[in-house]
């Protein structure tokens, strides 16, 4: 390789050096063994595990993954075509030290330099000015890469060899992006880095205080949820999506319609986002189509996508990404659509331009606050979930504190109080898409007519609904506890009543202890 770098530029004038706001992928075999589909031992995967100041030479600067402290620079050769270079400004054969990282002795380079090493190189549009490059020279004695700008390199992600275009102009492709977004229906999306270590102090305050509940998943995954490179290592940008979910026919005074609702109280309550399709399916699958697209443009990548399926701040992404800003009930707010809309993220190993974050309009207001049923929202952005109507109709298994019944109501899945009571929902926008169009059953249906399902009809309603992963169990502990709240409510006419009685008394024997349990209770609380 040296040679050829060698025999590349000698007697060659240079004309000019110019750094380039672009991005460079490409990965290096000395040996030249690499080849399309061939699984590789990568001299620093993944990238998203490396950690700072773990090796000999590692620059001061502090820059972490080192890796990216690149740059890329345009010289221009007599008779010769344009010729993109990579500078990797760290001396590689040196940079890990065994003492340091005994688990990984593969990674080391050979003793001859770069005798049979990959290595994968990226460039951040953040550094594309040299600010990094000039503060690392000199002190990694930098290595010089070669790279044509028409040909196209092998590139390793995830263990995998993929070939990938050289070059992307990040700066023309992101409006293209953003169009095909649109096209598939999202409402708007933007782009973020990796770095929310400002988030883990508030995280880990937040887990400190039980304010998960019995969420312990969301404990076990610890700080990995505010560092995105390493839930995906090698992830360089984070594209956040939000989708509105409003059905397309959704009337003008939704919000007064939606709060007669809970003062019907033989009527049962499902949230307004999960009446239609199961919202993880639809911007997953548009998502991943999102990701072909690009694909398609630039050559494969590494890539992942995310629906509130993983240990991911969505919203501190979505915030971070110039999608809203976050609102006093935690929840993402944009000036234009409210908060009714789902949010989904693609991360990707390549740089994109950052997007700017907006600032916040709730002002003075504390409407969430003051009229949150159970006081969950115990202070501006602080939510504790073991008091909110969503988290204890949803993720909570056992039973539903006593205290806490009377005040959830009709509502048997979610709650949108804090949604409705917001004043920016009065701008929440109707969805594009017939998924979110409101499936028969969920909006209108009384809770006697629900507590007759079986387990084979609830399972049969619920197909491709995101109310299906309750299971019918929890599924009739929280249609039990609306039925006992319908009881103690005068509103309730006798007729009502006693048939709410004789579906409550059908469930005395369930399988399940948490059900009756709850079936007990709500016969109990008849007038």
């Amino acid at each position: 390789m040296w040679q050829a770098l060698n025999q590349g530029c000698a007697g060659v004038g240079v004309g000019a050096e110019v750094h380039l706001p672009g991005l460079v992928g490409a990965q290096f075999d000395g040996d030249g063994q690499v080849r399309d589909g061939q699984a590789t031992c990568s001299l620093v995967g993944p990238l998203g595990q490396l950690q700072p100041r773990t090796g000999k030479n590692v620059s001061e600067t502090g820059v972490f993954p080192f890796l990216r402290v690149v740059e890329t620079v345009e010289i221009k050769m007599p008779n010769r075509q344009v010729t993109r270079f990579v500078r990797l400004h760290h001396r590689v054969s040196g940079a890990f030290d065994p003492a340091r990282d005994p688990q990984s002795p593969q990674q080391m380079a050979h003793q001859r330099g770069f005798a049979r090493a990959q290595i994968t190189l990226q460039l951040d549009v953040a550094i594309s000015d040299g600010r990094w490059a000039r503060q690392c020279l000199g002190k990694g004695l930098g290595v010089l890469f070669a790279v044509p700008h028409t040909v196209r390199a092998v590139c390793s992600y995830n263990r995998r060899v993929t070939a990938v275009r050289t070059q992307i102009d990040p700066l023309v492709l992101w409006p293209q992006v953003q169009t095909w977004a649109r096209e598939l229906g999202f409402s708007q999306i933007g782009v973020t880095g990796v770095d929310l270590s400002t988030s883990e102090p508030g995280l880990q305050a937040w887990l400190a205080a039980g304010f998960h509940g019995s969420m312990d998943y969301m404990a076990a995954h610890g700080l990995k949820r505010a560092r995105p490179a390493e839930l995906v290592p090698g992830t360089v940008s984070v594209i956040s999506a939000r989708m509105d979910y409003l059905p397309m026919n959704t009337q003008g005074d939704w919000v007064a319609l939606e709060n007669a609702r809970a003062q019907r109280p033989g009527e049962a309550v499902v949230s307004l986002y999960a009446r239609g399709r199961d919202y993880h399916k639809v911007l997953r699958a548009r998502l991943q189509k999102l990701q072909d697209q690009l694909a398609r443009h630039i050559g494969p990548f590494g890539h992942r996508v995310f629906t509130d399926s993983a240990p991911v701040l969505e919203a501190e992404l979505a915030t971070r990404s110039g999608l809203g800003w976050r609102g006093k009930n935690t929840l993402v707010l944009q000036r234009e659509a409210g908060s009714m809309f789902f949010l989904g993220e693609l991360f990707i190993d390549f740089a994109l331009p950052f997007s700017e974050p907006v600032s916040a309009h709730c002002g003075q207001c504390s409407a969430c606050i003051d009229l949150c049923p159970t006081a969950a929202i115990v202070g501006p952005h602080q939510l504790d979930a073991r008091r909110c109507i969503s988290y204890l109709t949803i993720e909570h298994e056992g039973p539903i504190p006593e205290e806490l019944r009377p005040l959830i109501g009709n509502r048997i899945y979610g709650c949108d109080e804090c949604q409705l009571v917001c004043p920016w929902n009065k701008y929440a926008q109707r969805s594009t898409l017939p998924d979110f169009d409101v499936r028969p059953g969920w909006a209108g249906e009384t809770i006697a007519a629900l507590l007759a399902w079986d387990e084979a009809e609830f399972l049969r309603r619920t197909e491709g609904s995101a109310i299906r992963r309750i299971g019918h169990a929890r599924w009739l502990r929280n249609l039990a506890l609306a039925a006992g709240n319908a009881l103690a409510s005068p509103e309730t006419q006798p007729l009502q009543a006693q048939l709410l009685k004789t579906r409550l008394q059908a469930l005395s024997g369930h399988a399940s202890a948490v059900v009756r349990e709850q079936v007990d209770w709500s016969l109990a609380q008849a007038r």
